[in-house]
Parts: structure tokens; C-alpha cells; sequence
């Protein structure tokens, strides 16, 4: 049986939550000519890794750090989606499929 640390956990998923946003911000800035969102993209990643560091502290640092961006990059794909219409061929969605179970087998090693 694993030991889970909710605390720990949480922090883990605010900062795939604080990545997903810096993500979606960067997107909105247009590379950088709108210094506003690539201000909010940089201080999200910042405020991220802050949380993941938090969350290292009892976490395996490869179980969380897999399991951070791969909620990030599911996410940001279905962010991707939905706010910007872009599309995934049936080989990209075959890669998202491989990370979700990939991170299930991680967090029950």
C-alpha cells in the first residue's frame, strides 16, 4: 500500500492547474507582443514551479514531476481545443492516451 499526502497532492495539482493558465497566457500574448499575458505566462510558471517544489517535498520527484506535466500537457491540449480550434490527429491522441495510462502505472508503482 502507498502512503498519500493530500497536502502534498495538492500542491502538485495547483501547479499543473498554474502551468495549464501560464500556457494559455503565453498563447494570448502572441509571442510576447502582448507584455501583459507574457508577464501573467511567466509569473504563472513561477508561481507553478513554486507549488511543485512544495509538492517534491514527500512526492518522488519523477512520480510528480510525470504526473505534473502530463496533466499539464493533457490540459493544455484540451485548452488548445476549446479556446483556440486546434486539432490533434488520431497519433496525437494516441500519445495522450499513452500518458494517461503511463502516469496511472507511475502513481501505482
Amino acid at each position: 500500500m502507498f502512503n498519500f499526502d493530500w497536502y502534498h497532492f495538492s500542491f502538485l495539482i495547483l501547479a499543473a492547474i498554474l502551468d495549464i493558465v501560464a500556457n494559455i497566457f503565453l498563447k494570448y500574448s502572441n509571442g510576447f507582443e502582448n507584455k501583459i499575458f507574457g508577464i501573467l505566462s511567466i509569473l504563472f510558471v513561477l508561481i507553478a514551479f513554486t507549488c511543485l517544489a512544495e509538492a517534491v517535498k514527500t512526492i518522488d520527484l519523477s512520480v510528480a514531476y510525470a504526473l505534473w506535466g502530463g496533466f499539464g500537457l493533457i490540459a493544455t491540449t484540451l485548452a488548445g481545443k476549446f479556446l483556440f480550434g486546434q486539432q490533434l490527429n488520431w497519433r496525437g491522441w494516441l500519445g495522450v492516451t499513452g500518458l494517461i495510462i503511463g502516469m496511472t502505472l507511475l502513481k501505482l508503482a
